[in-house]
Parts: C-alpha cells; structure tokens; sequence
C-alpha cells in the first residue's frame, strides 16, 4: 500500500543535521526520508510548504562528504515523480479552534486535512493541540512523530 507523507520542515531539518530535536547525533529522520522514497512512497507539500523547505535548509551546510543535501533529495524526488507539489490547501471550518500556540502551524495542517496524508513532525505540542481541538478525530489525520511514522513502512 503506498502511503503519503507531509514532512514538517523542523523533520527535514533534524535530517539534514543528523540529529534530533536535542541536538544529538541520531538518523531518524534522514533514516524516515529514504525508506518514504525508497519504499516508492510520496511526499507531500504545497507552495507555502516548499518555501519553508527552501528558506529553512538552503542555509544549512552538508551533513557529511558524499551524502547530498536535503534539497538536492528533494528535488530528485520531485523529478522521479515522489514528490507532489499541490497548490495551497484551502482553509477548513475548524482551524480556529486550533490553539494558539500552534496556530503558526495551520497551512501544514490544512494540507494534511486536504490531502489525508500522515503529517510527520517534531512538534508534540502540535500533535497534542491537534487532538485536543478534535481536529484529528475530526478528519481522521494521522499526525506522528518521525519515530512513530517509521513504523508504518
């Protein structure tokens, strides 16, 4: 069964800097990314996203020699069509009900509610407003965290 998957950029961050969101050494989710792709799996992402992506890893240097960087990945994932790149998602009637604190995360969110796809991120408490708010039981979204997400491959 071939699944789709939304990345949240903290996710394509902690790969390209082989850590995680404690700043240690550790292949979670680079480890995530290559069996999405390699398992012949989707991503999926919108402009909003994309520019996310761009701004927040052009910046950041190459993790080791040899291994190419997260954009370059991305976009060889875009050619060999495992990449789907969709226009904004529209808004849904029960974003505002999203918290406060992770209402800087609603265009991913509604992503996720447009496409059904498993929102992989870093942010806990994101996983938890979203739960609270009934948003995930709402639109049955799956949202995990990249430990959780390399399960389901």
């Amino acid at each position: 069964m071939t699944l789709q998957f939304i990345l949240d950029e903290n996710t394509l961050i902690l790969a390209q800097k082989q850590e995680n969101d404690r700043g240690e050494y550790d292949l979670t989710c680079l480890n995530l990314l290559n069996e999405i792709l390699e398992k012949g799996h989707s991503l999926v992402v919108d402009f909003l996203l994309w520019g996310k992506y761009q701004s927040q890893l052009s910046g950041l240097p190459d993790a080791s020699p040899g291994f190419p960087h997260i954009l370059r990945v991305l976009t060889q994932a875009y050619s060999a069509g495992k990449l789907d790149i969709l226009q904004n998602a529209p808004t849904f009637p029960e974003e505002t009900s999203i918290p406060q604190g992770s209402q800087d995360d609603k265009e991913i969110v509604r992503l996720a509610v447009a496409t059904g796809a498993v929102l992989v991120t870093t942010d806990n408490p994101l996983i938890t407003d979203l739960e609270t708010a009934g948003i995930t039981e709402q639109y049955q979204l799956q949202v995990t965290t990249p430990e959780q997400a390399l399960t389901f491959l």
